[in-house]
């Protein structure tokens, strides 16, 4: 079952991606809030929610000027008290123009019949206080069976001074929670019923976090009618095997026909390239709400486009009439997947395809515009995922994470002036998450603004840069060279006669300390495990200090620097490879990880260097 969202007109709740705590005293807001829920027989579920906003400093006043609720056609909501109470005691209770019912816009991705009540607040000032009372009728998804129910209980821009939530069911209720010590959590003897309550009030709110940082823990609690996905997505199961039983359409017919006898990893990429060329991305859901049930596989060749759940059960069909096993799978698609305390409804957020290749296990995504065969994409690696098979078993496995490789190599020849200045010029070969990202860029933005982001990358003040590279396309290949040469005015810095050389490798490791310093507490996100070489000659410069040759290993990081004096200039190497995705706010205080930092500043710091020319 989908869940009410609640829009306030400048964002209450945080979006788990920042993190340093703010003091109480700033909370713009304080809020009080009751939830009293009935799960009934048909799965449906009756909600009375009652909050009341206190606003504490003028930014609260932004953030309650307009509450928006969007809520799919088939439930209802109804406003049953709104009203602001003016400091002086005056109440304000809003009219039938300030409260209305209308069609929710469409997301930008689809088409929708979603509905939206929206609440406008008049004569707002600190100390007021706004209070409403909702009632809501949420019913079930098609083919969903069983309750799962979510509190996410995580950063939000008020002080709540008190919390209390009830869900009772005619069925017995399961529920797991992580990170609950503010909260008290009873259960009754027949487990029909579940209440939760703050304990005590409190403030979470965090600011000043690193933009690819987040939360990746929270406290939250899930209540189920059950532990088991079979019981959750079996219906499912049974409709998505029915609708690919069917005859293919007859696009689709006549590409796997095309195909037929080529080596699977051939089929997989034109059973790929024709979906991207033919389908374009779209939720519709104007005729009914799907939930997770896709259209038929002539409905989806006959529109033209689909969401996930039908474009993968097109690569589904295609495949499996290829002889080629192939299935369903219900994952949670971002940078990382919430802990999967019970399975359910509303766990994943995404549908994709795993498939058997020449004995090697690919999951393949026909949402993407692009497709780098055998490759799992960043926002679907190291994360849990459920199984549609064909036998109707619905089963849970693990997306592995990809292994580190090289994305980004780099041999340039910096041809030294008098002046400090240098012309440049760059072999470079680009592979993986950042080929990926320079297709993506030509296909948004085009070409001309990703040729001057590589010039923007190689100098920090390119002049006169030329790049001459093929055009990407949908198919990501193994590696993509590309030659570039740009003339760098200030590549070298002048002091007294000689002349000082900066690689600038060292920020990362400074910006960790920054991240300490600064009392940082969220995770960072580093992208896919990955390495970067450099190989630079600095033609025509002799080196002061002596050869050097330094390595850095950890659980985190490998760092290897090298540099030596030839007849042709200074020649410096340089690797870093990230072995990891996350690194979590734990491993970067800890004494293991100030060790990396330090010894691999050290060993970076000797690139930075006084020259000769």
């Amino acid at each position: 079952m989908r869940t009410l969202t609640l829009g306030l007109a400048a964002g209450l709740y945080s979006s788990f991606s920042a993190a340093a705590l703010q003091p109480v005293s700033e909370a713009p807001l304080a809020v009080k809030t009751a939830v009293s829920c009935q799960h009934n027989k048909d799965n449906s579920l009756d909600c009375v929610t009652s909050k009341q906003f206190t606003i504490l400093h003028p930014s609260g006043r932004e953030q309650l000027s307009r509450i928006d609720f969007t809520y799919p056609a088939e439930d209802r909501l109804r406003v049953e008290q709104a009203e602001v109470i003016q400091p002086n005691g005056k109440v304000i209770k809003l009219g039938k123009s300030q409260i209305e019912t209308r069609a929710a816009p469409n997301p930008d991705a689809g088409v929708s019949r979603d509905m939206q009540t929206w609440m406008a607040f008049p004569e707002l000032s600190v100390g007021s206080t706004v209070s409403y009372r909702i009632k809501t009728h949420s019913v079930a998804q098609p083919l969903v069976r069983q309750l799962r129910y979510q509190l996410d209980l995580g950063p939000q821009k008020a002080r709540e001074d008190s919390f209390n939530f009830e869900l009772q069911s005619t069925r017995p209720l399961i529920w797991r929670g992580m990170m609950l010590d503010d909260y008290a959590v009873d259960a009754s003897a027949d487990r029909k019923r579940i209440k939760v309550s703050l304990r005590r009030p409190r403030y979470l709110n965090y600011i000043n976090e690193w933009n690819n940082s987040a939360l990746r823990e929270w406290p939250q609690l899930v209540i189920a009618t059950s532990d088991q996905p079979q019981d959750h997505f079996g219906a499912h199961a049974r409709r998505y095997n029915e609708i690919l039983a069917a005859p293919l359409p007859p696009a689709a017919a006549a590409v796997v026909a095309a195909n037929q006898g080529k080596p699977a990893a051939e089929q997989a990429a034109a059973f790929m390239q024709h979906i991207n060329r033919n389908y374009r991305y779209l939720n519709d859901t104007r005729l009914a709400e799907r939930g997770l049930v896709p259209f038929t596989l002539a409905e989806i060749e006959k529109h033209g486009y689909g969401d996930c759940k039908d474009l993968s059960t097109l690569l589904t069909a295609m495949l499996r009439r290829a002889g080629v096993a192939a299935e369903p799978a219900l994952i949670y698609r971002g940078k990382f997947a919430p802990p999967l305390l019970l399975p359910g409804v509303g766990a994943p957020n995404h549908m994709i395809v795993r498939a058997d290749i020449a004995g090697q296990t690919w999951w393949l995504d026909p949402t993407n515009p692009f497709f780098q065969p055998g490759r799992i994409m960043s926002d679907l690696q190291d994360r849990w995922a459920f199984i549609i098979g064909k036998d109707g078993v619905v089963s849970q496995t693990q997306v592995p994470m990809e292994a580190a490789r090289t994305d980004l190599n780099i041999k340039r020849e910096n041809a030294l002036k008098a002046d400090g200045s240098a012309d440049v010029r760059a072999d470079i070969e680009l592979a993986n998450s950042t080929l990926i990202d320079t297709i993506l860029q030509d296909r948004y933005q085009g070409v001309s603004a990703t040729d001057q982001s590589l010039c923007n990358r190689l100098s920090g003040q390119p002049e006169d840069c030329k790049v001459q590279r093929d055009k990407t396309s949908f198919m990501v290949p193994s590696s993509y060279p590309l030659r570039m040469s740009v003339r760098d005015p200030r590549m070298l810095e002048k002091i007294s006669g000689l002349f000082l050389y900066d690689s600038h490798f060292k920020g990362v490791w400074d910006s960790f300390d920054n991240y300490k310093r600064n009392g940082n507490l969220a995770d960072v996100y580093l992208g896919d495990a990955s390495a970067m070489q450099s190989d630079v000659l600095l033609k025509g410069a002799k080196a002061i200090q002596p050869a050097f040759e330094c390595k850095v290993s950890s659980p985190w990081y490998e760092v290897d620097a090298k540099q030596q004096q030839t007849a042709a200039g200074i020649r410096v190497q340089y690797r870093i490879s990230n072995k990891v995705r996350w690194l979590s706010h734990a491993e970067i205080n800890s004494p293991a990880f100030a060790k990396l930092i330090d010894d691999a500043r050290a060993c970076v710091s000797q690139i930075r260097q006084i020259v000769k020319l």
